[in-house]
This record gives C-alpha cells, structure tokens and sequence, in this order.
C-alpha cells in the first residue's frame, strides 16, 4: 500500500512541476541581473583557484546559495573560526538555478572580510564549525589523498582536481566520494562496533546513534542520498522493537517523508540515483544473501547498474557499462579500508592531528595505490555505449529491459539471462532508428555549432563553440561537455562524418581538441588559406591523431548527406585581415527548402555573395556575426527573404549582441527570429512536405 501511495505521489510532485519548471526559470532569468545585498554566512571555506573565490554560503531565511567571487581580495582568506563567529554584508547579483533542485548563485564582483561583523552562531554552525575546522587541518599536512578524505567525510569534491574527478565520474565511481548509502552504512558500523563494547543498553545505544546521525548529516553537507539513508536507518532503530518493517515499507516512508518535506529534491541527481539503486536492491534482497562475499559483491555490483541504467538514460544517453568492471575493485577497498581510514581521520584532527602525521606512510601508501588503479582503469572512459533518445518510448523499452534482466536473475534462469542480454545489446548499437532529416542550432552560448543529421545517420558539424583562451582559462564550464557532447549523445551520435569549421576564431573552433576526444571525426574542412598558423598545427595534428582526412573547403566545393546538399560559397574579401571576411558560407538544400548559413561573414562578404552568386529565395538563415551590426544589411534581407532566422548567442554576452537593431530590421521584414539565448537548443526538422522548428533544451 505504502509503495502504491509513494507512485501516487511521486506521479502527482512530477505533474506538478513540470508544468511550473518552465516559469519558474523564466521568472527567476528576469531577477538574475538586478544587484541585491545579502546577509550570508560562510557554512564551507572558501575556495579559490583560477576561475574567482567560491564557498556555499547560508542567507539570513537559512537559504543555501554558491558564492562566486570573480576578483578574490588579495589578502589571506580568513580562517574557519572566523567564519564561525562572523556573518559577512554583500552586494551581488543573483544567478538563480536552471532547474528546480539545483542551489541559486550569487555572483559578486569583490568581496572585503573587513566589513563582516560578528554575530551570534546558531545550533547548527557549532557542527558545521567543527567540519572546517577538520578540512582545515586535514588540508594543511602533507598527507597524500587528503581531497579524497575531505570527500569522503563532508561529501565536498571540490578539493579533487578537475581531470582526476572526471576520471572518477567516467570510471562510474563517484558515488563512493559522495555521501550516500555505503558511507552511512560504514558509519553506523563504526559507531555499533564501538558502542556495544561499552557498559550501556541496547537501548541507550540506539539513542547515542539517531542522535549522531542528524549531527553527521549536517556535517556531510545534508545530501539527498545521505539524507535517505540517514533517514531510513533512523526508521529501523525506532521501529525495530515494535513493527515487522521489511526494506520496501521503510523505503516507502523514507521516499514520503522527503517529497513532503522537500518535493523538489525529485529533480535532484542524487536523489533519482539514491531510491533507484536502494529500489532495485531491496527487490533482489533474497538473491543476493547467502553468498560468499566476493559473490554478493558482484551481484550488488549488477543489481545497482540495472538502477543506475533508467537514469543514465534518461539524462546522459549513455550506458555506464564500466561500473561493473571498476566498482568489482573499488567498491570493497572503499567499503572496508579507505572510508572506514578517513571516518577515523575525524576525531584524529580535531583531536590532534599529530597522531595521523605519525603513521602517514600508511594512507600515503594506500592513496598512491588506488590513484595507480585509477590509471589502470583509465583506457575504459575511451569506450562509450551511446543510445539515442528516443522519448518515452525509448525510457519505456529501457525499464522493461531492466526488470526482465532482474526477474530472470533473482529466478536463477541465467541461460535465458544472458541470451535476453546479448539480444538486447546487439539491438541497442545496430539498431538505431531515425525518422527525420533534421538541423540543430546548439545552444554553445557565444559561439556557433550547428549539426546536420540525415537519417541514416550521416552527419555534418558546422562549427564547435569555445571561449576566448583568456575566459577558458577562468571558466570551469566546459562547453563539450555540457552542451554540445549531450546533444551528440541525445541523437545516438559517436561519429562526425564532416567537420567545417568556418574560420580560425575561439567561438567557432575552440572545442575542437575536446569535441575529438568525445567522438570520432572522418572529416575536417576549412579554409587553410586564410587560417592561423599555431591554429592550423593544432588542426592538422587533430587530423592525424584521428586518421581524419583534411579538405580545403573552396577545392571540395559540395557536399552530400542523403536527402541534404551542401554548396560551399566563396565569398571571402582577398586581402582583409579580418578572420570574419574570409569566413565559409554553406547554401544548404533539403527538399527544395533553402538554408544559408553565414558564419561571421560581414556585410561587404554579403555584397560581394550577391554579385557573385544568384542567391534563391532562403527559407533559414542563419543569421552572420551573432546578430551584429557589422552582418545582415537590409539590401541582403532585401535579396535572400528568408522566412525564419536563427541567431547562436550567449545569453547576457558581454558583446549585447544580437544588436537591437538587427532585431529591429529582421521584425520590419517579418522574419520570425529565434535566439539560442533565449530558446537552447532550436531543431529544424524536415519532410518531404514542409519543415517544422522546435525549441528544447
């Protein structure tokens, strides 16, 4: 009954806000340039590193937010007992969440520790003081793997260098550096091991552990999956004595109390992977024991990428097959050495941290050791299991290859498992159906990548967004991926059969080296004419590193995906030095519908594309320059008459651009205009019959 009321009201959170996310972005991107003071209080230290300071902060409602200071004081960042006894004055704006379940941002420009003033900490600062002030210690020594210990303990990553948490995310083993399931299940452990060998009840026993175990929650950062786990443990220990309570109910309860409390925690990566995982495992309860351990341990291992299976498809388009090979390995030197260690670390440092400084050739040993497994697992990540979004039908046959996959494990009809499983594999990579030619104008923010799709899967990149060197250098976001990799996936693409790249700036090929370490590249076409030259060696060596064969554009002239032809126009201005004017302009056709995509060509390659060439009547334009000044004169609207127009722009760009008075003119000529900006991702997809545009993220 529980199980059923919790589907009834999962079903009715979900309803309900997915009709209210969409305004509840829009209403927030209104708000998120206006300046506002807050009151905040630190609740994790500051970290600073190329791209500003950041900290999770607290506001004086108890809100939590990400603080992103862009230029950090100069002076030493104070320590974590100022931050316990301090609340700081700053004005900012506020950069609200992309979706619900995601913390809010608020970016300032400075900050001045001198202004705080001292206030009076609560209940919980006591707690979250005594965390900074073991990450402060811990951070300190010269103990090897002390990132790694900070996250297993508080569930903060941040201290993990970017390229090795990739690896750890590819490798399907982050989970275990995130506060979850396994980490309170060590800890009540620990704790049981340690408390039944003192003269006390049972009883009081089980109080002292519900009383630590909101205590660690806070302390491990309040995370959906330890927030689960805490809570279904905490359910065990006051029901236990009165109520027969199996897995199911308590994790019914547990999934009730959290979306009454906080519905919007269902929008929460965390949270999805956490009840899935902890679903499917309940349900195979009697599979998996009485087993010896290494048994239980690769069936726990198979049983939890079958939960992991649902939601990786539906938000990644990917298959993480690697996590039954690595976490076979990671799982028990986590489970039974390295996070007991680091819960160990705890009172260790805020004790006295010489007491772990003295045996510091043991955790020395052991991190070097797994960091060597790491890079033994590392070649996995080069192979990818990719699957096409296919809606709800595609979510629909994923669910039911999962729980046949599972019947026929728990029933022990392992013949008939692995016949189910080599089916269902060798359909998921040759079958792959597509239905429409299609365009997508990607959303990359100031930068263009436009991707042609024939259906049968034949593919033309135009372009790979990226950011000036300078901004790159700044920037955690990484454009492959987190706009333009998806996208690839959500489309069941592993190989790009052309890349054009229309010139030599960042916003247009600045992804290139990341895009080639995602997918396969047959194809590279540019103009090698008018190319820089340390660019051109970076192309060139991609070429050869991906056996692709490299075409000048204006010596291969056309191009043809199926249904679509491509026309390559030379338009370029001989002996300007501007990169723009000797930008590839592409006249594409697609059952006789006419696309003209401009790259950064400016009005004088706009004049002299009319003089040489007897432009048809175009249907899509894709608009020059993002919708500068210096692109799209009204002679050349005059002359081509497109019917839509489609601009690629960073939303708030500090260019402004598109121009309001570009918009201005494409609205007098009644041209439907769309923004990536303001629309994400636009797809143009095309019948024999008509096209139609559709704006998704």
């Amino acid at each position: 009954m529980l199980c059923i009321i919790s589907c009834i009201l999962g079903g009715a959170i979900e309803h309900h806000f997915i009709n209210k996310n969409q305004s509840f972005i829009q209403s927030n991107s209104q708000t998120s340039q206006l300046p506002t003071t807050l009151r905040i209080k630190f609740i994790s230290l500051p970290i600073i590193d190329r791209t500003g300071l950041h900290a999770t902060v607290a506001t004086s409602n108890n809100k939590k937010m990400i603080l992103k200071v862009y230029n950090p004081p100069k002076q030493t960042v104070p320590s974590a007992r100022f931050f316990f006894t301090h609340t700081c004055k700053i004005q900012g704006k506020i950069k609200p969440a992309n979706n619900m379940g995601q913390v809010d941002y608020f970016n300032v420009q400075t900050i001045t520790f001198q202004s705080c003033y001292r206030s009076q900490p609560l209940w919980d600062d006591y707690i979250r003081y005594f965390r900074n002030i073991y990450t402060e210690r811990l951070l300190s020594s010269k103990l090897i793997g002390k990132d790694k210990i900070i996250a297993l303990t508080t569930g903060n990553s941040q201290y993990i260098t970017p390229n090795e948490l990739s690896l750890i995310r590819q490798l399907v083993i982050s989970h275990l550096f995130a506060v979850s399931g396994t980490h309170v299940g060590i800890l009540l452990s620990l704790l049981y091991l340690i408390l039944k060998r003192l003269p006390m009840p049972l009883a009081v026993v089980k109080i002292i552990i519900l009383c630590l175990l909101p205590i660690y929650l806070i302390f491990a950062g309040d995370a959906p999956s330890a927030q689960r786990a805490v809570l279904m443990a905490s359910i065990v220990l006051i029901f236990s004595k009165f109520l027969l309570l199996n897995g199911i109910t308590i994790l019914s309860l547990s999934y009730i109390a959290l979306s009454l409390y906080a519905p919007e925690l269902h929008y929460h990566l965390g949270f999805q992977f956490s009840f899935t995982i902890c679903f499917f495992l309940i349900l195979s309860q009697k599979w998996l024991s009485k087993q010896n351990l290494y048994l239980v341990l690769w069936k726990t291992t198979l049983v939890s990428f079958y939960g992991t299976l649902l939601i990786s498809y539906h938000h990644f388009n990917d298959i993480q097959w690697q996590s039954i090979i690595t976490n076979i390995v990671f799982v028990p030197l986590y489970s039974f050495i390295i996070i007991p260690f680091a819960f160990l670390t705890i009172p260790m440092y805020l004790i006295s941290p010489h007491i772990i400084e003295n045996i510091s050739i043991l955790p020395n040993t052991l991190f070097q050791f797994q960091e060597a497994l790491l890079q033994m697992f590392q070649p996995l990540t080069k192979f990818h299991w990719v699957i096409a979004n296919y809606g709800v039908p595609g979510f629909l046959m994923i669910t039911f290859c999962s729980f046949i996959s599972m019947l026929l494990l728990n029933l022990k009809k392992y013949r008939y498992y692995l016949i189910f499983t080599v089916i269902a594999i060798f359909f998921s990579i040759v079958f792959k159906p597509s239905f429409t030619d299609e365009m997508i104008l990607i959303d990359v923010g100031q930068g263009d990548a436009i991707l042609f799709k024939s259906r049968t899967h034949k593919t033309l990149l135009i372009d790979t967004g990226g950011q000036l060197p300078h901004l790159k250098q700044r920037s955690n976001f990484n454009i492959t991926e987190r706009k333009l990799y998806p996208t690839l996936k959500s489309k069941g693409i592993t190989q790009i059969d052309y890349l054009l790249i229309t010139h030599d700036h960042a916003d247009h090929m600045g992804e290139l080296k990341e895009l080639a370490d995602k997918v396969t590249i047959k194809n590279i076409i540019i103009n090698p004419h008018h190319f820089n030259r340390d660019l051109l060696h970076e192309v060139i060596d991609i070429t050869k590193s991906e056996q692709a064969i490299l075409h000048s554009a204006f010596e291969l002239k056309t191009l043809k995906l199926d249904e679509f032809q491509f026309q390559i126009l030379n338009a370029t201005i001989k002996n300007s030095e501007n990169p723009n004017e000797h930008s590839i302009i592409m006249l594409a056709n697609i059952y006789n519908n006419r696309i003209l995509l401009m790259g950064d060509a400016t009005v004088a390659n706009e004049d002299l594309l009319r003089q040489k060439y007897n432009i048809p009547k175009i249907n899509i334009l894709k608009v020059g320059h993002h919708g500068s000044k210096t692109s799209t004169s009204e002679n050349f609207l005059a002359t081509i008459r497109p019917e839509i127009a489609l601009i690629s722009s960073g939303k708030n760009n500090m260019y402004r651009l598109p121009h309001p008075e570009i918009l201005e003119r494409l609205s007098k000529q009644d041209i439907a205009t769309y923004n990536t900006a303001e629309n994400q991702n636009l797809t143009i997809q095309f019948t024999s019959e008509n096209y139609t545009l559709s704006k998704a993220p």
